[in-house]
């Protein structure tokens, strides 16, 4: 992308900003008849057409628009899961649509004996839960011990490092599955590691398949009530470190945990390879560009930076603190703080789209509007994902004096931030980025981009 193009990109973005906040939801002429108009509304946007225009405008729009549905108050049945309760409005309190997709443990069910089960129907939140609790209840933990501590690498069905808060907390993730990917999960037998989709078989889920990635910081007696109410809070049953440890088994008990980090990747019409978007808290880290949001301007502690040390990523990976952690390598009870940075700066037009989405009713005045789109990547080609295919994405390319080394290299420039600090902490440097990394792990090998199929057996 030339540097004229993102001038251009950025100053589109700012004005469009511009018009926004000075006219709430007045439409952007035609850039809301190409689909990048914002708005706050339950209903996401079902496709980012390859015929509407400036991508950056349409995908961020995109991205934005399933942020805002898919973080609607969700109705409560279990045969409405996935639906939201048009009742409320985006700030109205409640468990988020996500948050009622099957979760990673409903999908991964594990048996008495220790053997993966058939998951219970959609509608249901029958079966058995990690946490030995109701599946209705908030469960942030995995059949497999600590796996939920661990970021995703590139290596397949090998975790990276955990990531440690500045309050002493283990970060815990999560993923949820809506009804399109969890039920071709679950039909085909993939879930129970049955009839495993490769090269010569490979997988294809259907379009409106959405998965949904979490990070969630632990809170603690430091969190103030003005820290908690920038952010999404949780009541969770998460894995008890200390109990755990001196039980010999996983053992819960029940913690308010603060949202840092959401991943959201959209298979769509138009994008057959998905479109990847990825939002983190603003007081995560420090900014690294002009524009981006500071914490300290709010008076607000940063959830995994200490200004008062050096300014870069520590400790360095492969040091004993950043190995994953698992029943040979458990988690410490005092584990050491981890020193976080944002390596590139945020796309100025990406961060300008953030910015009028705060200033929009609905938004503006909620937690959400303390929630920033980091990135958003998309294919740039409608031919079908196949193991070799990697969609000619934004940004990058494949480098084919590097296809003997590995299936994917991005070629894009440095400064674009295709990674989320809470997710990727130490896959910041290139060739870093959501298609690059479920292209080595997951398509390279028929698996149409779902990493969750990386580490089944």
């Amino acid at each position: 992308m030339s540097a004229s193009r993102s001038r251009v990109r950025s100053l589109w973005f700012a004005a469009a900003a511009a018009i926004v906040v000075s006219a709430g939801l007045t439409a952007l002429g035609a850039a809301g008849a190409r689909g990048d108009e914002p708005a706050v509304s339950p209903d996401r946007i079902d496709d980012a057409p390859m015929t509407a225009g400036d991508s950056f405008s349409v995908v961020g729009n995109f991205a934005w628009r399933a942020f805002v549905a898919l973080n609607w108050p969700s109705q409560s049945e279990a045969n409405e899961r996935g639906v939201p309760d048009r009742a409320k409005s985006l700030g109205d309190p409640g468990k988020r649509v996500w948050e009622t997709f099957k979760s990673d443990h409903e999908l991964f069910e594990v048996g008495d004996d220790g053997r993966r089960v058939a998951p219970s129907p959609w509608a249901s939140y029958d079966g058995r839960n990690p946490c030995g609790v109701d599946n209705r209840m908030k469960t942030i933990a995995t059949f497999a011990p600590f796996a939920d501590f661990n970021q995703p690498s590139f290596a397949v069905g090998e975790p990276a490092n955990p990531l440690v808060a500045q309050n002493g907390a283990y970060t815990r993730y999560e993923i949820h599955f809506n009804e399109p990917e969890f039920s071709t999960l679950a039909a085909s037998g993939w879930s129970q590691g049955r009839n495993l989709p490769d090269e010569t078989h490979p997988a294809h889920f259907p379009v409106g398949s959405i998965a949904v990635k979490a990070a969630w910081r632990p809170l603690s007696e430091a969190d103030t009530p003005a820290v908690l109410a920038r952010y999404y809070v949780e009541s969770a049953e998460i894995v008890d470190v200390a109990k755990t440890l001196a039980a010999g088994r996983i053992v819960c008990t029940k913690a308010e945990v603060a949202l840092v980090g959401l991943h959201i990747v959209i298979k769509t019409k138009s994008r057959a390879q998905w479109v990847w978007s990825t939002f983190e808290h603003v007081d995560n880290v420090p900014p690294a560009g002009a524009g981006e949001p500071d914490a300290k301007d709010a008076g607000a502690p940063y959830s995994y930076f200490d200004p008062s040390k050096p300014k870069k990523l520590w400790p360095p990976l492969g040091t004993a603190n950043t190995m994953p952690v698992d029943w040979t390598n458990p988690p410490r009870l005092d584990p050491a703080r981890m020193q976080v940075v944002r390596r590139y700066p945020i796309h100025a037009g990406t961060m300008a789209l953030s910015r009028a989405y705060w200033a929009l009713p609905g938004v503006k005045g909620t937690v959400w509007e303390h929630y920033m789109l980091v990135a958003a990547q998309w294919p740039t080609s409608a031919a079908p994902p196949g193991p070799d295919n990697d969609g000619a994405f934004f940004p990058g390319g494949k480098d084919d004096s590097k296809a003997a080394e590995e299936s994917y290299r991005s070629t894009a420039k440095a400064q674009e931030n295709l990674v989320n600090t809470t997710m990727e902490t130490y896959l910041q440097d290139l060739p870093s980025s959501c298609i690059a990394c479920h292209q080595a792990l997951s398509n390279a090998r028929g698996r149409d981009f779902v990493g969750i199929l990386a580490s089944v057996r």
